[in-house]
């Protein structure tokens, strides 16, 4: 049997091929498959692995080599500083989104918003790091996708945070009944053109129920601008990740419902990344 420095060095070499950061992935199925962490890893890398591990790191190499991302793989993904489950039926937390988090901790910090809507919520990423950051905020989960909704509901157990969370199954804001401080919501926001160019990875794996936006990318932009202020309290903000090329079409469209000061952040990249805007009366 292979020791854990050997395995490591060969799942790497594998990882070449199928995987930008080999090194990466290696080191991470084979700490899913011990069950250990890193230190673990280099502190004991002389330790031999059982037939059962070297069979199982086996059939994870395998699966990666055929364009699995390694989150499908082991059923977790960090965001925020939190481990979420997440599977087929929901798409893989970013980096990125870690941006409309950061927007909407800084809204709720500056307006002192306790009632938030997660919209399309998936695995429920956005919103639980929301509930996770603000112990005064309750938050609803709303999907399309009931398989998602167990995920995100089983995410709020882990965490811990089901108390404060409410489970919605809807279609947009059809089964919407409340009203909220904040709405924040990355949709489906692929345009057809570049559903056809997605790497293998997503394009094979990730659900194209929450990836496709329609032919130009915008549908449910346009949906939820045009919905949103009917849920929304007075001085309410809605955010938005989008895509790095959707910015000015988004902006157009929320001022063009009745918010103001919208405005677009960008992300780690210097993309943009995320449009917000309050929806404030007028006088």
């Amino acid at each position: 049997m292979n020791s854990i420095r050997e395995a490591l060095r060969k799942g790497t070499a594998r990882m070449r091929e199928a995987s930008g950061t080999p090194a990466l992935d290696a080191r991470v199925l084979l700490k899913h498959v011990l069950k250990k962490d890193d230190t673990y890893l280099l502190v004991h890398g002389d330790e031999s692995l059982s037939k059962e591990e070297q069979d199982l790191y086996e059939l994870f190499l395998q699966k990666r080599e055929q364009g699995m991302p390694v989150a499908y793989i082991t059923g977790s993904k960090e965001f925020m500083g939190m481990e979420f489950r997440v599977n087929e039926h929901t798409l893989i937390p970013r980096p990125d989104t870690e941006v409309a988090v950061t927007e909407a901790l800084e809204a709720i910090r500056s307006h002192g918003y306790r009632k938030v809507l997660d919209l399309c919520c998936g695995s429920g990423a956005i919103g639980l790091s929301i509930a996770a950051s603000f112990e005064f905020t309750n938050v609803t989960l709303s999907d399309i996708n009931k398989e998602a909704l167990d995920v995100a509901n089983e995410n709020a157990v882990r965490l811990g945070l089901e108390e404060r969370v409410l489970i919605v199954y809807s279609d947009l804001f059809s089964s919407i009944e409340d009203s909220y401080d904040l709405i924040v919501s990355n949709p489906p926001y692929i345009s057809g053109e570049d559903m056809k160019k997605l790497e293998k990875t997503v394009r094979d794996y990730e659900p194209h129920l929450a990836l496709y936006g329609g032919d130009s990318g915008l549908d449910f932009y346009r949906s939820i601008t045009q919905q949103a202020p009917r849920y929304l309290r007075e001085n309410g903000m809605l955010i938005f990740e989008i895509g790095y090329d959707q910015s000015s079409e988004v902006e157009k469209m929320m001022k063009e419902y009745g918010f103001k000061n919208v405005h677009t952040v960008k992300d780690f990249s210097g993309l943009s990344r995320v449009v917000s805007g309050l929806l404030i009366p007028e006088t």
